[in-house]
């Protein structure tokens, strides 16, 4: 068996603990483990790490690379998109690219930013619906309603399977319900919230796409001849030119709409585990232990008759008095406060910041790379003053910048600069200017973290005034 993990997303939901940088799958929401690593963890008893392949955003690669290396996840098991375009391509190609060699085997695809609680159980499941599979079927994890959910698909289970087991055929797709109708599938035991988890062979899926989106099947044949390895550190699959053209040509369209709810081979297989799609703030209170007033708090808060709350942070202490069914969420450089009933309205306030241009959407202000992070201190008119770190051993792209300078102070460990073909030592609490326009490069060749202060100075002070010669990492 062989697992795809879907980790798209493009950090709306979660805001501001989730960026477009640094979307949800990326972030720790219960527990010490990220959301992307926990999916993997759950499904490592099933599926080898060397059959688990992960479908994201090219911009989100290498520290998903990063994130799965303690499993021995290969980077070749890596698929990079150049854009998001929803469910069905990303499987589609996927698929394709298993195809070549095991068209029979079955794929499991997993969203990769849920919670499942009650892992035997879900396993268990999984083993069953990987049975009906191999026998065609498009087979549908069902979770079972504990709750009338508004914000959760449904699925309505028809008549058994004659194989004896826990599966059924699917009587009938349904979209977000109503309250009333939501109350009238919890009591009529007979419909499940739609996981988004699904099992069928690979030559089933690609049968189906063939059949039911011709358009999608014409472009994962020319798309799968145009994937290669990435250049640098990790060589994980991205597409050709002609192949990113092609991907960001398709249609979006989820694998939901485009082929489950048409096809006549559909079956579901219920699984009685506690779930989340954890959509927003406010589903913190299905995942997290709360205290005796209802709220749901980060380590670091103080409260005076709060209750119903949701209170996050990290280092800095939170102090909350008589807020009742409030959400607050603090970093560094952002502060979310809502209703905890108007969660989900966090996506649109996010939007509305894009149109203004605010680059707290996208990144943090302690930014991951390939090589380290680095983090803003303070930004003003002409200049930015940033802490670099570097891992040892790393080192940043052979570059240069055309409407900047920059002053380079080494804080802790020791660095070598490569500044316009010359190699320059810098030990603690020694500088270096980079002047306008030269080749540069910052390597700690140590053992231990190296970290320095830059000053950045010039008219314009963008992330985009790159030049790249050189790169570990394949970026240009």
């Amino acid at each position: 068996m062989y697992a795809v993990i879907l980790a798209g997303g493009s950090g709306t939901r979660f805001w501001p603990k989730s960026r477009e940088l640094f979307p949800k799958q990326l972030i720790t929401i219960a527990g010490a483990k990220t959301m992307l690593q926990n999916t993997v963890e759950r499904i490592l008893p099933l599926v080898p790490i060397e059959n688990i392949f992960v479908v994201t955003n090219e911009l989100h690669a290498v520290e998903t690379c990063k994130q799965l290396a303690e499993y021995g996840f290969n980077p070749d098991r890596l698929i990079a998109e150049p854009a998001g375009r929803n469910t069905a391509p990303a499987i589609g190609l996927a698929a394709k690219i298993l195809s070549r060699k095991t068209p029979e085997a079955v794929m499991g695809v997993f969203p990769a930013d849920h919670v499942v609680e009650d892992g035997d159980s879900f396993l268990n499941a999984l083993r069953e619906a990987e049975s009906v599979a191999l026998r065609g079927y498009l087979v549908t994890i069902g979770i079972k309603p504990t709750r009338p959910e508004t914000g959760y698909g449904y699925i309505k289970k028809g008549p058994p399977l004659d194989n004896g087991g826990g599966s059924f055929q699917v009587e009938r797709f349904v979209e977000k319900p109503d309250l009333p109708s939501a109350q009238r599938f919890l009591e009529h035991n007979g419909y499940f919230w739609n996981s988004g988890v699904f099992l069928w062979k690979v030559s089933t899926i690609l049968e189906e796409i063939k059949l039911r989106l011709p358009e999608l099947d014409a472009c994962l044949k020319t798309l799968a001849s145009t994937v290669a390895e990435s250049q640098g550190k990790y060589s994980y699959r991205v597409l050709g030119a002609k192949g990113k053209e092609i991907y960001n040509s398709i249609a979006s369209i989820s694998v939901d709409y485009g082929i489950m709810e048409k096809s006549q081979r559909v079956a579901l297989v219920p699984a009685s585990v506690r779930w989340s799609d954890v959509g927003s703030w406010s589903a913190l209170e299905e995942v997290s232990a709360k205290d005796a007033s209802g709220n749901v708090f980060s380590s670091n808060v103080v409260s005076l008759d709060c209750s119903g709350s949701i209170v996050q942070g990290n280092d800095r202490l939170i102090a909350a008095v008589g807020i009742k069914n409030i959400v607050v969420v603090d970093t560094p450089d952002a502060l979310l406060v809502c209703e905890k009933n108007r969660s989900q309205d966090v996506r649109r306030l996010v939007e509305k910041m894009n149109e203004e241009r605010r680059p707290e959407t996208k990144v943090h202000a302690t930014v991951l790379k390939p090589w380290g992070s680095y983090t803003v201190l303070e930004k003003r008119e002409n200049y930015l003053l940033k802490r670099i770190e570097v891992l040892p051993g790393e080192k940043l792209s052979l570059q240069s910048h055309r409407r900047r300078s920059e002053h380079w102070l080494v804080v802790s460990g020791a660095a070598e600069v490569e500044l316009d073909g010359r190699k320059i030592p810098l030990a603690r609490h020694q500088s270096l200017d980079i002047p306008q326009g030269s080749k540069h490069r910052l390597c700690n060749p140590g053992d231990a973290p190296l970290t320095i202060i830059e000053t950045q100075i010039g008219e314009t002070l963008e992330e985009d005034d790159i030049v790249r010669y050189e790169d570990l990492y394949g970026r240009s």
